[in-house]
């Protein structure tokens, strides 16, 4: 099944509701400005916008909170998010590049590419003494040497 495709701006508002709800229980138009960077005017608008959508629940001056539709979307974009921070770290991404690179990439990469990427990061995680390969490549990225062979590429 397909998923219906929102805009970057539109998962982005629904992933902070969701994360500001898990953190603080309650949500408040200042909170989203904050934790998004945006004027309050502008979340406001936005929150028009997500309530004809059907994704959230929000009187003026009240608070804020996504309806069950609301809360797929945020916990899909929540789960690829994730799961992309994580492929970013097994590369050796530091964790702040992999958080910035994940709210980029989230919003543009296929379902298909996503579900392996997932299943990648699962295989990697649960077979950690296995995978030797892993850690030679950590290697190669440190010293651009194929640990075996001792050639730079």
């Amino acid at each position: 099944m397909m998923r219906k495709k929102f805009s970057t701006s539109v998962e982005d508002y629904v992933e902070a509701i969701y994360f500001i709800t898990k953190e603080k229980g309650r949500v408040r138009t200042s909170d989203i400005a904050t934790f998004l960077g945006h004027r309050p005017p502008s979340v406001t608008e936005m929150l028009g916008k997500l309530q004809r959508k059907g994704l959230v629940k929000h009187r003026k001056y009240g608070d804020i909170s996504l309806t069950a539709a609301g809360i797929r979307v945020a916990e899909e974009v929540s789960t690829r998010h994730k799961t992309l921070i994580d492929f970013l770290r097994l590369l050796g991404v530091d964790w702040r590049t992999a958080e910035i690179d994940a709210c980029r990439i989230e919003h543009v990469v296929t379902r298909r590419t996503m579900n392996r990427l997932r299943k990648f990061v699962e295989f990697v995680q649960k077979n950690p003494a296995g995978l030797k390969w892993i850690e030679r490549y950590k290697h190669f990225v440190r010293t651009g040497r194929h640990e075996n062979s001792g050639e730079a590429t």
